[in-house]
């Protein structure tokens, strides 16, 4: 029941970020930014947003990053295409595929980087 909770919790905290993001975004296209300019920036912005979450998801954890990210990410997909399909009537092209791929792939390395991360402690030494 814990597991579910700290899901739903990165899940809720990813469609506030991500509801903010669409709407600084459109707020930028009704200024007179370039479409494909804006799609770049959410672009950039989404993949931020999914490594910074499984980071920190695994960070806290400390344990089965490549698993975590890998499970956080495919649920942030999942609530994506869900919105997505509710709300347009699109259909899944390669770019859609692609896009979902490198972002499941920043997700892993995300949750991987995250269990990596030694806490307070400096790695480098001097010689």
């Amino acid at each position: 029941m814990e597991k579910i909770i700290n899901y739903l919790k990165y899940m809720s905290i990813f469609l506030i970020m991500e509801l903010l993001i669409t709407f600084i975004i459109s707020l930028f296209n009704l200024l007179g930014l370039n479409s494909g300019i804006t799609s770049i920036i959410l672009f950039i912005t989404n993949i931020i947003l999914f490594f910074v979450l499984t980071f920190h998801n695994a960070f806290r954890k400390q344990r089965k990053g490549l698993l975590e990210g890998l499970i956080l990410g495919a649920l942030f997909i999942i609530l994506m295409f869900t919105i997505k399909s509710i709300l347009f009537d699109t259909s899944i092209g390669l770019s859609t595929i692609i896009f979902y791929i490198i972002l499941i792939i920043v997700s892993i390395l995300g949750g991987t980087m995250g269990v990596n991360k030694k806490s307070g402690q400096d790695t480098t030494t001097n010689s």
